[in-house]
């Protein structure tokens, strides 16, 4: 397996791992499942900067940080809604670097958009 079929393949399931865990959520409304979604967005959004990061290498594009990436991939239509992606980068930073109940809480009402953004975004992407 290449290394962009790895990424894509980790991509994929952790995706999903972060719908099942918002469905958890949803469903119980326990901290701990919200935190769950949130870590596996956290995931999610390492995997696929870096994942776009390859892939736009392909396309001849540098992509050395998650901004660049999202940018490079958008230039590609392999993302559309450019807010989204801002939102994301937002939302990551916020949550890695700061952990506050109220903040949790305001970023887990945003994973269902930001999870469809990552829905839309896999099925745009080329194939590896």
């Amino acid at each position: 397996m290449t290394l962009l079929q790895q990424q894509r393949t980790d991509l994929e399931s952790i995706v999903g791992r972060w719908g099942e865990a918002l469905e958890a959520w949803r469903a119980t409304g326990s901290d701990r499942d919200r935190d769950s979604a949130i870590l596996r967005f956290e995931l999610a959004y390492e995997v696929a900067w870096k994942h776009l990061q390859s892939l736009t290498r392909e396309e001849g594009l540098e992509s050395n940080g998650p901004r660049q990436a999202f940018e490079s991939a958008f230039r590609l239509g392999w993302i559309e809604d450019e807010v989204i992606w801002s939102d994301a980068i937002k939302a990551r930073n916020t949550a890695i670097h700061v952990y506050r109940e109220s903040i949790a809480r305001e970023l887990a009402g945003e994973l269902e958009r930001l999870l469809a953004g990552f829905q839309s975004m896999l099925k745009k992407l080329p194939a590896v």
